[in-house]
């Protein structure tokens, strides 16, 4: 009787397997996770230069530009109210956005609450970041 061999994996094989899958997820969760808070950053800058366009639209329109200091949930709602004719772009972001100025100049803040990264846009199309972003 001829004894058989048997083709399988040996538990130190398997674990090998596992524990290089397990590495590999692990760098890919940090890079996602990167790819995921740059791509927010963008975002908000993408909404801060359509805000300018709006704020350049409503001088045009009123003689001043419009603010509203207050970075709050209801300031998004605002400025979408006053400056998008109430098509809301910014409430669903994980930024909150003020301006902040007077009628000649304004300076547009977007701000992370749980990062702490603020980002901001004058009227002469200058970003500056904190060190949080």
């Amino acid at each position: 009787m001829a004894l058989s061999k048997n083709k399988a994996f040996t538990l130190i094989e398997l674990l090998v397997v596992v524990s290089l899958i397990g590495i590999l997820s692990a760098v890919g969760i940090v890079a996602y996770s990167g790819y995921t808070k740059s791509s927010k950053e963008k975002k908000a800058e993408l909404s801060l230069n359509s805000i300018n366009l709006a704020q350049q639209e409503y001088k045009s329109n009123n003689g001043s530009y419009y603010y509203y200091p207050s970075c709050s949930n209801s300031s998004a709602q605002q400025i979408s109210n006053n400056l998008f004719d109430g098509t809301d772009t910014l409430t669903d972001q994980d930024f909150q956005f003020c301006i902040s100025g007077s009628n000649d100049a304004f300076v547009i803040t977007a701000i992370n609450r749980s990062t702490n990264c603020q980002i901001t846009l004058n009227q002469k199309l200058q970003i500056n970041r904190n060190n949080n972003c």
